[in-house]
């Protein structure tokens, strides 16, 4: 298999000198307005610049091309805030929190991305570029150590963004993105790594930057047969990835963690969560075995009650599929299943209806609305609660995250049925940083761990 091209983006500069790092990839027609009628060569977008003053000790700069637009806007994540400076954790019903919406700028350490205001929705700052002679847009901030997604808004009328579609950074797209091309679902944002500048105070966040040693995994997107699914008809999509020096031969088969994103698609966790490159990181340095991590699309299957046409379709056939083609565990113990938000609701439906077809759970932001409602704790069989108890679950979010008393309630339901449970929960909103983390605590904490005993 060829490795496709992973998020292109600035490493890690390895001395104290100002580095610019160039990004010169681009791929014509990803986004149909860029560069367009320019002729001329790509803009380096981003360009991640160590200025080793503050407020963050970097600094990054977002070019886009486009000499006939009458503005350009880029949305990112970085809002911020201490999450010991504010009043509340919660709110009872999951409504938005008055978070201070702290820009770039002022950012100080013990500051963590948190949207403004704080809820399940994605509310991030969206700021207008500035438009060169040469027709090139530029936007530059200061950003503290960390994966940070972003995305275009280009000619948007929308003062809210609502009626505008987004794209991604034509110098640096998704990896599923190939010479304008596109396998599968459309990822229309883009992401930088920053590195940490300890005289600044930033968390070094190296654990989900880009490999440094050359030892890579590979991100593959395939379409397989799926005779539920829908849309598309009789088939879907996913996105594996195999760790550096895959062996389809070797005598022991990988274990596999089944892994599901917030917004139903197959390109989420690999792009917005950065997890090809923290499995790279925490194989490397001995934290986790090597393994075959899936990613499918979980939309497009019929309307069922809870997720049980979902959950058909991976039983019986994206498992099998995986069984069939990749060197993977067929043991219960050899499986994991997580997922964030709208993903954590299929974790869920799978931990309580089918839990004898994994070992580990992961259980990332369960939230409330329209999500899988947890069962009631007498309707829960003795068989239910023996199977239950046999395997590794971990149950995580923020603290700061609005629906984080969901969270805390499946943590008392486990425990108040005699099921041990991993608790992680960490500083942080309903967003990719807090997921990062939720990942690398399950993978380095819970999941393939030995079975409970009893």
């Amino acid at each position: 298999m060829v490795r496709p091209a992973r998020h292109l983006r600035a490493p890690t500069p390895r001395t104290a000198i100002t580095l610019t790092v160039a990004l010169l990839l681009v791929a014509a027609g990803g986004d149909a307005r860029a560069d367009r009628g320019s002729g001329s060569e790509p803009s380096v977008s981003p360009q991640v610049i160590r200025t080793g003053s503050a407020s963050t000790g970097y600094r990054v700069t977002f070019r886009y091309r486009d000499a006939d637009a009458t503005r350009v806007q880029i949305k990112g994540e970085w809002y911020f805030g201490n999450p010991y400076d504010l009043t509340a954790l919660t709110t009872d019903d999951g409504t938005a929190l008055e978070t201070p919406g702290t820009p770039p700028t002022r950012w100080r350490p013990g500051d963590i991305p948190l949207p403004y205001p704080n809820s399940p929705a994605a509310n991030w700052p969206v700021t207008d570029l500035r438009r060169g002679r040469d027709g090139v847009w530029s936007y530059t901030t200061p950003l503290p150590s960390g994966v940070f997604t972003y995305s275009f808004y280009v000619d948007c009328a929308d003062a809210t963004q609502a009626a505008c579609t987004p794209v991604s950074d034509p110098a640096n797209p998704p990896w599923n993105e190939k010479n304008g091309k596109v396998s599968g679902t459309v990822e229309r944002t883009s992401q930088v790594y920053v590195p940490s500048d300890p005289s600044s105070g930033t968390v070094d966040h190296a654990w989900q930057g880009p490999s440094r040693s050359g030892r890579q995994g590979r991100l593959t997107h395939l379409t397989y047969p799926a005779p539920t699914s829908l849309t598309p008809p009789g088939e879907n999509h996913l996105a594996v990835y195999t760790p550096p020096a895959y062996d389809p031969g070797r005598a022991k088969p990988y274990p596999t963690l089944y892994l599901f994103s917030g917004d139903a698609t197959e390109m989420d966790w690999s792009t917005q969560g950065a997890a090809g490159d923290i499995l790279d990181k925490l194989i490397a340095t001995g934290q986790i075995p090597p393994m075959v991590v899936v990613m499918p699309n979980t939309a497009g299957f019929p309307d069922s009650t809870g997720y049980a046409s979902f959950d058909q379709n991976l039983t019986d056939t994206l498992i099998p599929y995986m069984e069939s083609h990749y060197h993977v565990s067929e043991t219960a113990s050899g499986r994991a299943a997580a997922g964030l938000g709208y993903g954590a609701s299929l974790t869920n439906s799978l931990l309580f209806a089918h839990t004898a077809e994994f070992g580990s759970y992961g259980v990332f932001s369960p939230g409330r609305r329209g999500n899988y409602t947890l069962p009631d704790a007498s309707a829960l069989t003795r068989t239910q609660l023996a199977a239950l108890g046999r395997t590794r679950i971990y149950v995580g979010g923020g603290w700061q995250d609005p629906s984080h008393d969901h969270h805390a309630a499946e943590v008392a339901l486990l425990t108040g049925l005699g099921v041990p449970v991993t608790p992680g929960f960490v500083n942080g909103g309903h967003n990719w940083y807090t997921w990062r983390l939720n990942l690398r605590d399950f993978l380095t904490r819970t999941a393939f761990f030995p079975p409970v005993a009893g």
